[in-house]
């Protein structure tokens, strides 16, 4: 366990330390004074395992692609990493998930921690 450096990003995608899960992260972009899309995520560096939780959209930028260019950019920050979240998708979510899950390793299908992120 331990103090893990945030990365400060070169893009408009910037991540800081969760403030719903310790150890893991939050990626969010900052449009104005707004947190438009935030995910907290963790990841197995050791497992290649990746988990999100709690995906948000502030309404007034919902089914504009943030959520999905947010993921996209996880994924492209984490390459080789299988993506996984830990709850159940809600019903009015799974159209979501199925779609930015296509083609992803891991589909963000509900997995738990491994042994190791639990340790982080």
């Amino acid at each position: 366990m331990g103090y893990q450096e945030v990365p400060i990003l070169g893009t408009p995608w910037q991540d800081t330390g969760s403030g719903d899960r310790p150890n893991w992260r939050m990626r969010a972009p900052v449009i104005g004074d707004d947190f438009a899309f935030q995910v907290n995520y963790q990841v197995c560096r050791r497992c290649r395992l990746g988990w999100l939780d709690w995906p948000y959209t502030e309404p007034r930028y919902e089914r504009c692609g943030l959520a999905s260019a947010g993921l996209a950019s996880l994924r492209a920050d984490h390459r080789g990493v299988s993506w996984h979240t830990l709850g159940g998708h809600a019903r009015d979510a799974r159209p979501f998930w199925a779609a930015v899950g296509a083609g992803v390793a891991g589909g963000y299908e509900q997995r738990e921690l491994c042994l190791r992120a639990l340790q982080e």
